[in-house]
């Protein structure tokens, strides 16, 4: 079987994700194959699920497919020259180039350890499950339901994350169950924020992961409903980090920033909510690369951690607190 190397799945991570192909790099290095790898593996169910020519029943039966390929290797190459011509049309030149190295992708995550191949599985089955319920997510009509959304494609990511973290350090295991909840958050923090940036690209396609109409009166205000809904996601994932060990700084590094780039687009929508294109509420260069290097030389101390919360929050964010526990009893697959 084709393995990918470590050095092909930076490409293919710099092309599909300039986030993470800046995060994921803090890790360990074990964990930055890991964690690099499942991103590809779930960007593939991603692809599929976003084919505009594809009809509803095809996408359920080729992202579940591809879940069931990471128990049993027989017949990938196959379905991937299947998939490759389905979603050629509707992909991008990156996407299109991912999509022809399944076999490589898949062939690196048969190379891990059968703990670390479970928990990647766990995840595709579940994201390939919640995105199979097309015609659900087609009428978002309540927080609920954006809940459950948000879950299905990044919640469950969360909940990877944690797993992967505890498999590399084992001392995490023993706290494992109370930090699941809040890895759902950090996920959904992740992914309400990506629907708000995101929401006139979205349009364009078609779909709309909110239940706000854009020529509803109110909408500004319903807007910032979801901002204070996502900051609050936010702010629980800040306490999820300060509880990880002090002295691995790579996984709390990669967390900090993945998260401080989130509050402060938050903060820019929320300055900017009526904004028409994603590039007006964009963060800058220049503001990441503080970020990096404040995580760099304090992301171990929580109280560092707490300052740069509150700068990159400013003064006008206000949060909506819900109980993560409940959320992650509601809408989790995980165990």
């Amino acid at each position: 079987m084709q393995v990918l190397t470590l050095e092909r799945q930076q490409y293919f991570l710099s092309t599909v994700s300039r986030t993470f192909a800046l995060t994921i790099p803090l890790l360990p290095k074990e964990l930055e194959d890991w964690v690099g790898n499942s991103y590809l593996l779930c960007r593939i169910t991603d692809t599929i699920e976003d084919a505009v020519y594809l009809d509803n029943e095809l996408k359920k039966f080729h992202m579940n497919k591809f879940a069931s390929l990471l128990s049993s290797p027989i017949g990938l190459e196959q379905w991937t020259k299947e998939i490759c011509e389905l979603v050629r049309s509707s992909s991008n030149e990156h996407e299109n180039e991912l999509m022809a190295a399944i076999p490589e992708v898949v062939g690196r995550y048969y190379s891990y350890s059968s703990e670390v191949q479970y928990i990647l599985r766990h995840t595709v089955t579940i994201m390939a499950k919640g995105m199979s319920q097309i015609e659900r997510w087609a009428k978002i009509d309540s927080v609920d339901e954006v809940d459950h959304y948000c879950y299905s494609v990044a919640g469950v990511v969360g909940e990877l994350l944690i797993s992967l973290f505890a498999e590399h350090c084992p001392a995490m295991k023993k706290n494992l169950d109370s930090q699941l909840p809040y890895a759902v958050s950090f996920g959904e923090a992740l992914q309400l924020t990506n629907i708000l940036k995101d929401v006139w690209d979205d349009l364009k396609r078609g779909v709309t992961w909110l239940p706000i109409k854009n020529d509803d009166p109110d909408r500004d205000a319903k807007v910032q409903e979801y901002i204070s809904l996502a900051y609050g996601h936010c702010l629980q994932s800040m306490e999820f980090i300060k509880r990880m060990p002090v002295l691995q700084l790579g996984i709390r590094r990669f967390c900090l920033l993945t998260n401080a780039m989130a509050i402060l687009t938050l903060r820019n929508i929320q300055a900017n909510p009526g904004f028409k294109d994603s590039k007006e509420i964009k963060i800058t260069r220049k503001e990441v690369k503080k970020l990096y290097f404040f995580y760099k030389c304090f992301g171990w101390c929580n109280y560092a951690i707490d300052f740069m919360t509150k700068r990159c929050s400013g003064t006008k964010l206000s949060p909506t607190i819900r109980n993560c526990e409940e959320i992650s009893k509601k809408v989790s697959f995980w165990k």
